[in-house]
Formats: C-alpha cells, structure tokens, sequence
C-alpha cells in the first residue's frame, strides 16, 4: 500500500512539473529567485530571539560560514549518503531519513518541486532548502581531491574599520597624574575598532586562515599590544584524509550531543523556528569568529573507525579573569573571582586581567551509528593554574570552585517511524547533574509537534554547556517546552509555542526560587513571492526581584508582552520595502511601562550594476529598557547589529555593497541615532555629551 501510494505520488510530481513548465513557465525560476533569500530571513529571526534572551553580544560568523559553505559547495541529493544528507542543518533526523528513503524507493528526484512530495516536507521548508542542495548527478560534480589545492582553492581577505564618531568619555585628554589616581578612567588606545581576517578554502578537503580583531579603546602596536591586534587566532583544518574525518590544529571547537557536556559556539534557543530544538551534527570545527575566550585552542581530531567514530580534543590556553590575588614571586594568578567574557583590555585595570588565567581542556567523543540509531558519550577535563573561588552572594552558592572538574555525559537520537526523540544526561563528579529528553513528530503532512523537557541541578557546573534552555547558563533549571508548526491553508503558515520553567535556587536579581512561563504564535501569509506578511505575539511572565515595605527586598511578577506586524513586498524586480510595526509592554511592582518601534527599509539591488543599497528608518519610543525592542539590521559581511531600541528617538543607517569584480567587494555602512529624550547619551567611558550616536562602518573583501 505505501509503495503504490508512494508510486502515486511520482506520478503526480511529474504531471505537476510538466504542467507547471508548460502552463507556467514564468514560475519556472520560482526557487531559484528565492534561494538567496528565505535562508537569510530564518537567520534573522534566530539572531534576534537570541539577542533578546541574553546580554552577551554574539558573533554569528560560525552559523553564516556553515550556511555561506554549504551554498557553495551544495549537497547533491540524488547521490547523497546519510552523512551527506546531515549536512543540511535546516531539516531533522526525520526528514533527512524520509528524503533518503524517498529517493531510495521511488528514484532520482528531477525537479525540485519534486521534494514537497516527501514525507515531512512543505514549501517553506523546499524554498529553505534550495540553495543548499543541486540534483545534478554526483558524477558530474568533480571530485575534490589534494590535486593543486593551492592552484584551485579559495582565497579571501577581509579588511574592515569603524569606529563611533562622536566624542566618547574614555578617549578625552587625561594627565597622567590623573590616570595615576584613577586607572581606570581614560581608554589607553584609539576609538577604531580593526578587523583583518584571511581564509582559505578547497572544496571540503581543506582550509587554514586566521583572524584578528582589535577592539575600540585598545591599544595597537604599542603598549600591552605591542604586536599590534589585542586578539589573534588561527586555524589548519583537513578533512577526510583516509581515517581522519577532521584534524584542526589551531582554534577549533568541539559540538557533540545536545550541548550538555560540550558544545563551544552558538546556541539557538527559543524563537519562532520552533521546531528547531535539536542539535544533530557532532563535529570538530575551524574557529574564525571573535569571541577570546569561548574556544578550544590546540588539536582536535575525528578518527572514522567504521562504526564508531572517535573524537580527541585538547586545549590550552589563557583567558581573562577577575584576579583578586597575585602571586608575585611566580607571576601568575593565584586567586580569581571568575571569568571574564568581555574580552575588552582597553585599560589599566583592565589589562590586569587580561590573559590571567591558563585553561588547559582535554577529553573524548565516541559516538556510534546504526541505521535509525546514534548514541554517544562525551568528556571534558578542565584545570586551571588559580584557585577559583565561586563568589559571595547567596546566588553564586553552587557556582565552580576550586582549581580543576570534570564532565561525563551519554547523548541518543533514535528514528520512528512517524518522528524522532533524542536526549542527553551530562554529570559533574562532586557537584551535580543536568539531563534533557526532546522529539519531534510529523502528526500529519500539514502539522508538526516537537517536544523537549529539561531538568538542570543547581550544582550543575555548565561549563562549555550550550544547550536549550531559558537561562543563559546550563544551571539551576527546570523546564518543558512544546512547539508546534502547522499549515491549514494554501499560502498560511501557524508557528507556536509554550514553555513553561522554574528555578529551584535563587537566580541574580531573584532571591527566592522563582517559576515563569511564556509563549509565541505568529502567523505567516506569502501569496507569492512579491508579498510576505506575518503577525507575531509574544508574552513572558515570570518571578524577579521588586521593593517591599520598609525596604525588604521579595519576589513578584514581571510580565513582558511583545506585538508585531511585518510585511515585505518587492515593487520592482531591484526594489524592494518593509515595513514593522511593534508594541512592546512590561508590567512589575504595579508599574506598566510601553513603548513602540516603526520602521521602514527600502532595499535596491540593481541589476546592470554591480550595487545593493540598503536604508532603514526607524522611529521608536519606549518608557525605560524595560520596554527596549530589538530589530535585526543588515550589517557588513561577518558583521552583526541587533541593537535594543530604547528611549525616544529616531535611527537611521545606509548600507552599500558594490561588487566590483570578481576579486573585489566594498561595503561602507553609516548609522545615526538621534535621541530626543536626553542629551547625554551612555554612561561611564561610553558617555556622549549630547543627542546623537553616530557609527561607520567600512569594509573590502579581496577574492584571488
């Protein structure tokens, strides 16, 4: 029954394909006018989810590289194995095996409109899909070998600059008698942030590059930098060379299971992808991002042993942190507070800290592979050449101390036959224990269900732990997610979901175990491919810090509500407009803060000159940060802007990339933010003395 159904349904592909070109042939080119586009708009959606739940400021350069990768080098379906197939991160387990099985069964696809007649599959995820993957018959592609790597790979080199153009508070002039008195009050370099990075790629066979990043405020080729760059990495990465998988010398990072035990580098959390909980690819992987301390640096290596595969990683490097005490006579950190992300030295008191502390790592992955099954098991061993200590306020309780953990943990993916379910329990020796347990199920062609439950102990040391979850640290958490994707009409798209959690220990800002809950539902209509429209609400509430009487501190609701509508339409074939309109709500201590954010882009792309030009205005008005919107802004290459919009004002920014040829790309990118509310703008060595934020921002690319 199901091969005649299946049989059926080719039948009636081919019928729609040749209809569709006969009938139609203005649409023919329907996937291929969108296989640049869809993509980049799921990445936007991510970058902001993420920007929204975390203070940190992310570099995406990981997640861009493996999407800009795969484009170039596009997975041949027709011909692909298993492993090939796992490649394309935007589908699960189930829908790679129901792909592999459907050209297993019924043949060789011959057109794309082909893929929405597999299980699983519907135009959104083809449309996504496309730009990834070629049915060109494996034999015409050419084989990349080690043949004149050098003569037929890539080369590319980024040169950019930027810098904020108003006077900031830190770059005034400063005595040194000043300095001497306070440190920490002048930034010891120039205002100019500087990026150079070189890549070079073959096929997928081999790369090497480095980059180096000097931050505004730092010193350049002087001082504490007296090589030049604050931040310098680098990378050799091969691949498949007899049994060697991978081999990276250099900086890498290690992913395996579902982030539990280790996983260095992004972490996608909730966001209207809903359905994209899983983390799949267990790999070792080249660094090239900007991040200084969220890395492996040494060799890591991936062994295929035939059925199981075996990864080594081992690490050693140093990253900043709060000393609190120096040990003179060796010259070293003997006692620190904790560790420093900012990767900013830019003054004395900074620069102390700077490189204070060794951090060797090492472990193992082995993970097998049967049919429908994969199981592994993950280690990290961790030492430092300071005491640790784990800080003084009743909420850092169980954070790590001490000089030196480990961490174990045993991760599964097991196929059904309608879906998949995954997990991974991860172990501290003398601390704590975190465990997660997810799936996702097709229930019908038009509706998918993914489900995840998380149990983080409070002792749990999340070190190199990126997995899902409501706090930015793997710790201290209690959770169950469902989401849930659904397609009831043509042209209609429903996403949505519902997470509720809780926190058995007290959290910063929270003295008291604390619970929330929050929720997504969007819908998306796209008639075609000249209008995209959606409607998205938003709402979290959950348990912080408010003032009680008599200035007793106790635990109350907070309670944020976000409102959006979004519509993009191309004009012309090189114009395009979009337009978003936001309402964001915030609620704590019977205190009701709003605000709103308006904005319009107007993208040009022409066509007989090598020139994209992108311009956004925006006007917002909020009571406080707590009402603070975030919007996605199209930035350089490699480059990334998510700013909250906050207070009264208005923002504009002008992009403009030109291809001049093949062997040369320039961007410039100049952004204003005019407030209406204040005339000092920041605080600290930010501060501006006035209404106006302005940055530029300019960048080439050199192919050869």
């Amino acid at each position: 029954m199901t091969s005649n159904c299946r049989i059926f349904k080719r039948i009636l592909s081919l019928i729609l394909i040749l209809l569709t070109n006969s009938l139609f042939p203005h649409i023919s080119g329907l996937y291929a006018q969108v296989q640049n586009e869809n993509w980049k708009s799921v990445f936007e959606n991510l970058a902001e989810s993420i920007a929204e739940r975390s203070n940190r400021q992310y570099d995406y350069t990981s997640l861009i590289e493996q999407l800009e990768n795969l484009i170039e080098n596009p997975v041949a379906i027709n011909s692909a194995d298993l492993q090939d197939l796992e490649k394309l991160a935007m589908l699960n387990d189930f829908q790679v095996k129901s792909l592999y099985s459907y050209i297993i069964e019924t043949g060789q696809i011959i057109s794309l409109y082909e893929l929405q007649f597999v299980y699983g599959f519907d135009r959104s995820i083809v449309e996504l899909l496309t730009p990834f993957i070629t049915i060109e018959d494996q034999n015409n592609i050419r084989a990349a070998s080690f043949h004149k790597p050098l003569r037929n790979g890539r080369h590319q080199l980024f040169l950019r600059a930027q810098r904020i153009l108003e006077k900031q508070e830190g770059y005034r002039e400063l005595a040194d008698s000043g300095i001497a008195v306070n440190p920490s009050s002048k930034y010891l370099g120039s205002p100019w942030r500087l990026y150079t990075r070189y890549g070079f790629s073959y096929k997928n066979r081999l790369a090497f590059g480095f980059t180096a990043e000097k931050d505004p405020g730092e010193e350049y080729f002087k001082g504490s930098n007296r090589l030049g760059y604050d931040f310098y990495s680098g990378f050799i990465q091969v691949n498949n060379l007899w049994k060697v998988k991978t081999l990276v010398i250099g900086d890498y990072e290690p992913r395996f299971g579902q982030g539990l035990t280790l996983w260095s580098g992004l972490n996608l959390r909730k966001s209207v992808e809903v359905l994209m909980l899983e983390k799949r690819r267990n790999e070792i992987r080249k660094y090239s991002s900007t991040n200084e301390n969220q890395y492996f640096r040494g060799l890591g290596a991936t062994f295929d042993l035939g059925i199981p595969e075996l990864s080594i990683y081992v690490s050693s490097k140093k990253i900043d942190a709060n000393v609190l005490i120096w040990d003179t006579i060796n010259n070293r950190a003997k006692l620190v507070s904790g560790f420093d992300d900012s990767g900013l030295p830019a003054t004395h008191e900074q620069i102390k800290d700077k490189n204070s502390l060794n951090e060797p790592l090492l472990g193992f992955n082995l993970n097998i592979k049967r049919n429908r099954f994969k199981a592994g098991l993950t280690t990290l061993h961790y030492i430092y050449n300071a005491e640790v200590v784990q800080g003084n306020q009743p909420y850092e309780l169980f954070n790590f101390h001490g000089n030196s953990g480990s961490k174990i943990g045993a991760d599964y993916r097991l196929v059904l036959r309608s879906g998949f379910i995954f997990g991974e329990i991860a172990f501290n020796p003398g601390y704590g224990w975190a465990f997660l347990q997810g799936g996702i199920f097709p229930l019908h062609e038009t509706i998918s269900l993914a489900l995840l439950y998380r149990n983080y102990g409070k002792d749990f040391q999340p070190l190199y732990s990126n997995a899902f979850g409501e706090n930015t640290n793997n710790s201290n958490e209690n959770g169950f997610y469902i989401g849930t994707r659904f397609h009831p009409f043509r042209f209609w798209r429903f996403s949505a979901y519902f997470d509720v959690f809780s926190f058995p220990w007290l959290k910063w800002n929270t003295g008291a175990p604390s619970k929330g809950w929050d929720y997504l539902i969007q819908a998306d209509y796209t008639p075609n491919q000249d209008l995209q429209m959606y409607v998205r609400i938003q709402n979290e509430k959950k348990e912080e810090n408010i003032s009680g009487e008599n200035k007793m501190i106790k635990t109350g609701e907070r309670n944020r509500i976000k409102l959006r509508y979004q519509i993009s339409y191309s004009v012309s074939p090189v114009l395009e407009l979009r337009n978003r309109v936001e309402w964001a709500g915030f609620i704590k201590n019977e205190k009701n803060e709003q605000g709103y954010l308006l904005y319009q882009d107007i993208i040009y792309k022409a066509i007989k000159y090598p020139l994209d030009i992108t311009f956004r205005f925006a006007m917002f008005d909020t009571d406080s940060y707590n009402t603070r919107i975030y919007a996605y802004e199209n930035d350089l290459l490699y480059a990334f802007s998510i700013p909250p919009y906050y207070g009264k004002g208005i923002r504009t920014y002008l992009l403009i990339h030109s291809a001049f040829n093949r062997y040369l790309d320039l961007w410039f990118r100049i952004s204003r933010t005019s407030f209406t509310d204040r005339n000092i703008i920041g605080s600290g060595l930010n501060k501006i003395a006035g209404n106006n934020k302005t940055e530029i921002k300019l960048q080439a690319r050199i192919k050869f």
